[in-house]
């Protein structure tokens, strides 16, 4: 897998203990660059995760960005990531980018309310067919 810095979302962010948007936002370019154009989310976590919880990594999309932070974010998907997977570490997440995506991309860490969890540093990115990995 070949990473380049101007795809990335989170660089060994963390560690997570509460809900949190990732560190960096995407820029598409023309924007809606879904499963046609072999774009893949991944998401990694090292060092695993201690506790109880589970984590809900949200993509979130749209057209300007302030500050940073994107303008009128709407969540395109949202991917679940059980215990068992974040207290193991290593790749939590990989999927296709869906359709209608807008300029800008970032994902939102959402941990569950009663989470217990600590440790967790998560990198995350896009990249060309993570399925071959």
């Amino acid at each position: 897998m070949i990473l380049d810095n101007e795809t990335m979302f989170s660089k060994a962010q963390g560690p997570i203990t509460a809900s949190v948007a990732s560190t960096d936002v995407v820029d598409l370019g023309g924007g809606d660059a879904g499963p046609s154009e072999r774009l893949s989310l991944f998401v990694t976590c090292n060092p695993p995760f201690t506790g109880a919880g589970t984590l809900t990594v949200e993509l979130q999309t749209a057209d300007a960005v302030s500050g940073g932070a994107l303008t009128s974010p709407v969540t395109a998907a949202a991917y679940a990531v059980a215990n068992a997977a974040l207290l193991a570490g290593g790749k939590l997440l990989s999927a296709r980018l869906p359709h209608r995506m807008k300029r800008y991309v970032r994902l939102n860490y959402v941990l569950s309310t009663s989470a217990t969890l600590a440790a967790g540093k998560l990198t995350a990115g896009l990249v060309l067919d993570m399925y071959a990995v």
